[in-house]
């Protein structure tokens, strides 16, 4: 009999509508995945750990639109009436009071029939806690910011994820990297309650695009050289862009190289000065670095696919899709061999030292002069992604729930 799942859609309810974020896109692959999975049935709870004003008729809506079929256990809808809701002094007497403008209504039945919840993020929520017959599991991203407190700033809401495992709950690491850390920072887990699944890389969003026409309309679009290094990631200290900025700016001084520039994709974090401090050190290369921000995702499979060569040289990685997400595109991709990064790339990419300036600098110049050199390491990027897919991630997934079910 096929056991029966509820899936937490907190992560896809609080940010489909403007933010998706890395996790977002990870939850939501794997709810495609699993919601039309023959061995598994599921269902979806949204009820709002930190009480986020999106109904169960909304996320119905969102996922019919995406072709997902999965049923809610709950309903939750906005309150009839509140009486002066609007008001400063009440809408702080009704926080106290834990009333909310949305209220949720539990369907027992399912909630009963249920034999797994699992949050692909956040904390247990305490209304799961009632229903002790329920397994609780949580993905574990990674332990960033309780590793490298001076790096982050979301230190205590990963440690209230790890508390609610308990010592009872099942976690699922994304690599094998972060289930040692997890269980070197809560040993009182059992390592038979801790799995390793890792993660994919869509293959309708990242793939080999080098059509001209596309990527004429790329680079118009964000004003892109012709010939170009890129780097993606957040801008934030973790992520080590400084580091390229630098070892790039030396290359193409010392080198002379006037065909080259540089390419950096992603939002602004926090604490993200130095890397600023070393654009502005650039003085008259300062044109040959391209800051373009987050871009939409179906953009990313061209503007990866016609980039020279990646590079990736964070410091610390949970799992670290951007480098799978090159290789599955074409490009040649360097990787630092920190964390779980070589779990990652394996063979198909070039690792180094992510403090090392010549290694990466020798590197650079290495890929930049041989373009054989450039071709192999691109098939053998294409030849390691192929290693990773979503069906084979909800797979495994599949596999864990019976192995929770049989603890």
């Amino acid at each position: 009999m096929d056991n029966k799942v509820i899936l937490d859609a907190d992560v896809i309810a609080d940010f489909y509508k403007d933010n998706r974020t890395g996790i977002f896109r990870v939850t939501f692959e794997l709810f495609k995945k699993l919601s039309g999975h023959k061995g598994v049935q599921t269902f979806y709870s949204h009820l709002a750990l930190f009480n986020g004003e999106t109904s169960v008729q909304e996320l119905d809506d969102f996922f019919i639109r995406n072709h997902v079929e999965i049923q809610a256990v709950n309903n939750r809808k906005r309150r009839a009436f509140l009486p002066f809701r609007k008001e400063k002094l009440f809408r702080y007497l009704y926080k106290k009071l834990g009333i909310y403008n949305y209220k949720n209504i539990h369907h027992q039945v399912l909630f009963e029939e249920a034999e797994i919840f699992h949050s692909f993020y956040y904390p247990i929520n305490n209304e799961i806690n009632k229903y002790s017959h329920l397994k609780k599991v949580i993905t574990i991203h990674d332990l960033i910011p309780i590793l490298f407190p001076d790096l982050h700033f979301t230190a205590e809401l990963i440690k209230e994820i790890i508390k609610s495992i308990g010592t009872d709950g099942f976690a699922v690491c994304v690599s094998e990297s972060t289930k040692r850390d997890l269980l070197a920072y809560a040993p009182y887990l059992s390592p038979d309650h801790v799995f390793v699944n890792h993660l994919a890389a869509s293959k309708e969003l990242f793939y080999v695009c080098r059509n001209k026409e596309k990527f004429t309309d790329i680079r118009n679009k964000y004003n892109l050289p012709e010939k170009y290094f890129l780097s993606l990631g957040t801008l934030e200290p973790r992520k080590n862009i400084d580091h390229v900025i630098k070892v790039f700016l030396k290359l193409i001084r010392e080198n002379e190289i006037s065909d080259l520039s540089l390419v950096v994709v992603g939002a602004k974090g926090w604490n993200f000065d130095k890397i600023f401090d070393e654009y502005e050190s650039a003085r008259e290369l300062k044109d040959k670095i391209v800051f373009i921000g987050k871009i939409p995702d179906e953009d990313l499979a061209s503007l990866y696919s016609n980039a020279h060569s990646f590079y990736y040289m964070s410091l610390y990685e949970g799992f670290g899709l951007p480098p799978l997400e090159a290789m599955q595109c074409g490009v040649p991709t360097v990787t630092s061999n920190t964390s779980s990064l070589p779990e990652v790339v394996g063979e198909g990419g070039i690792m180094l030292d992510p403090k090392d300036e010549k290694a990466l600098y020798e590197t650079m110049l290495y890929l930049y002069q041989d373009e054989d050199i450039r071709m192999y390491y691109a098939e053998k990027g294409l030849k390691q992604s192929e290693k990773f897919s979503w069906k084979r991630t909800a797979e495994r997934q599949v596999d864990i729930y019976k192995k929770i079910m049989e603890t």
